[in-house]
């Protein structure tokens, strides 16, 4: 999880100078603002914090990215950091070296321990990531979070059964729960309002239907999905306040396996065959989808809460612009669609009766299909 915020912005800055004064005087490579150059070519890099349990730091091949954990900034000496810095930095060298078969190597076998050799960086370098990962990470729980976080995985939990409305009606239902949930905490702490997150919900090797679909989904779970294409594939980020983010990414991945099994009832009832009806179906499932959520969205819009999700809406803006300051309207590339398969698929994704939330008197289904 990406964590972004205006004392992050701060702190990155004092990161970008650290790395260039190493690469230009300890490595020998020519830096620019934002890229360096290496055997006559250009090379993006990239610096974010992140959060993790494990690791306090990384580096990212596919998007040229290193990574240093939130807590770094807050509680490590600056020799402690420069060392994390030569260690990912031998990383990207030792994968600059190696190309394609970087991936296949021992991450800390012995290429990587000859490239710290080459720039004369020690055990202290060469260590870091394994001493300093030992210490314990853990942030203390919010109550409040895990209580909602817990009853929308509960929730989605209900639905598998093989009525193919059941995860429609109980994602709908969730979007339900967040929304009450961003309502009462409107008026948040200004850390809790200033800090913004950003993680990835979900991958795929290149864009496909369920991208497309679960970018127009998420959309409605407070947060603002972001497509991210690099070497090794797609995703889509989404951005936003820490629950909404976490939530989202759950939803997205649950989603994602319901859309297959709902697929692969509708291909037996159907007689469906191949990948063009296939991503039909799938697309037209999001969008019946969409307009369940869109119709919630709209009716809350009018009522006397109205106002108070505008705030919501103009806050996830705040956010985007802080993760994302030079975001543009993104669109995914048009296919050739199976109207038919399609319309099966919208209809399937809009045609729901929702029963009353979990309670004593409800032990079970959220829903019935028409």
């Amino acid at each position: 999880m990406l964590v972004y915020s205006k004392t992050i912005q701060s702190f990155l800055v004092k990161i970008k100078a650290k790395t260039h004064f190493i690469m230009k005087n300890e490595m020998g490579l020519d830096v620019r603002k934002s890229r360096f150059v290496w055997r006559g070519f250009l090379y993006p890099l990239h610096f974010v914090v992140f959060e993790d349990p494990k690791n306090l730091g990384y580096f990212h091949s596919g998007s040229y990215q290193i990574g240093l954990h939130k807590k770094l900034m807050y509680l490590a000496k600056d020799d402690v950091i420069e060392n994390i810095l030569r260690h990912e930095l031998a990383h990207l060298y030792t994968f600059l070296l190696h190309g394609e078969h970087f991936h296949g190597l021992l991450p800390h076998g012995e290429e990587f321990k000859n490239t710290c050799k080459n720039f004369r960086w020690g055990e202290d370098v060469s260590r870091a990531y394994s001493i300093l990962e030992e210490e314990n990470l853990a942030s203390p729980n919010n109550p409040e979070f895990e209580k909602i976080k817990s009853k929308i995985e509960k929730l989605m939990a209900l639905s598998q059964s093989e009525n193919p409305h059941e995860a429609e009606a109980a994602t709908i239902r969730a979007n339900s729960y967040l929304i009450k949930y961003n309502l009462k905490n409107l008026n948040c702490s200004e850390d809790e309002l200033s800090e913004t997150v950003v993680l990835s919900a979900y991958r795929a090797k290149r864009l496909n239907a369920t991208i497309n679909g679960l970018y127009d989904i998420l959309q409605y779970f407070h947060v603002q999905p972001v497509l991210n294409r690099n070497r090794e594939g797609v995703s889509i980020d989404v951005v936003g306040s820490r629950l909404n983010v976490e939530i989202a990414d759950y939803m997205a991945k649950h989603i994602a396996l319901e859309f297959e099994r709902l697929w692969d009832i509708a291909k037996k009832k159907n007689q469906f065959k191949g990948l063009k009806k296939k991503n039909s179906y799938l697309l037209g499932l999001a969008q019946g989808l969409s307009e369940k959520l869109r119709l919630e969205r709209q009716g809350l819009q009018s009522s006397p809460q109205g106002k108070d999700l505008m705030v919501l809406e103009n806050q996830l803006k705040e956010r985007v612009r802080l993760a994302f300051p030079r975001l543009s309207r993104q669109q995914s590339s048009s296919a050739t669609l199976d109207q038919g398969a399609m319309a099966k698929g919208k209809n399937d994704g809009r045609n729901i009766k929702l029963r009353p939330g979990v309670s004593q008197g409800n032990k079970g289904k959220l829903l019935e299909s028409s």
